[in-house]
């Protein structure tokens, strides 16, 4: 039995914000950090990763901080996709209906933004984890699928080349898509879901709905 109180927390903005602060910590790190702190706080995460509101609000703080001060790394485009379609740059208002698309730990200067394909999923990997996004058409296939999980796994080996630091997982989050599937449904609105895990604990994806206003930017 979940009480009220809990359920209160688990979708406090401010509960939010204190656990992406958090991953941040966890993840960037710094000097003198208490190993004995850290997998404290690497717990108090995991376990709030187990439940979809908490998991979902702490996501959404986490993509709205601006990159850490890391070093640059020249920036990787996930999908292959020819340089002539990608979009040309627009100004910061333009930017949220984006994502940002980075090989590893880049700084700022080495972000290229590209929007996501609507015939096939694609990957996007941040400072604090990676997205995995789910075209509506892509769902429709994985629907009639006899097994979820193998169709999933085909899907993702597209991909590999392009999204190596998920590589190793793959099979983990077929298997957890597999599992998840119903669960997965609820999210999709009509044009797909968004796949979301944090480096902290890259196998617990988070699904939500993938925003309308996506399609239109």
């Amino acid at each position: 039995m979940v009480y009220w109180w809990k359920k209160k927390k688990q979708s406090d903005p401010k509960y939010h914000e204190s656990l992406a602060h958090t991953v941040k910590e966890l993840i960037v790190g710094t000097d003198g950090t208490n190993n004995k702190f850290h997998k404290k706080e690497k717990k108090r995460v995991v376990k709030a990763l187990q439940n979809d509101v908490t998991a979902r609000g702490m996501i959404t703080v986490l993509k709205s901080m601006p990159d850490p001060d890391l070093p640059t790394a020249e920036a990787e485009v996930i999908e292959d996709v020819p340089q002539e379609s990608l979009p040309k740059k627009k100004d910061e208002s333009s930017k949220s209906s984006q994502k940002k698309i980075i090989g590893g730990k880049s700084s700022l200067n080495s972000v290229k933004l590209i929007k996501p394909p609507l015939d096939r999923i694609s990957c996007y990997l941040n400072w604090w984890g990676y997205e995995i996004y789910v075209p509506q058409v892509c769902m429709g296939r994985l629907d009639q699928a006899q097994n979820v999980s193998n169709a999933f796994l085909f899907f993702l080996q597209t991909i590999v080349g392009n999204a190596a630091a998920i590589s190793p997982y793959f099979g983990f989050i077929s298997a957890w898509v597999g599992l998840q599937f119903s669960i997965i449904k609820a999210q999709n609105t009509g044009h797909g879901v968004i796949l979301a895990a944090t480096w902290v604990l890259p196998v617990a994806l988070i699904p939500r709905p993938w925003d309308e206003e996506l399609l239109d930017s």
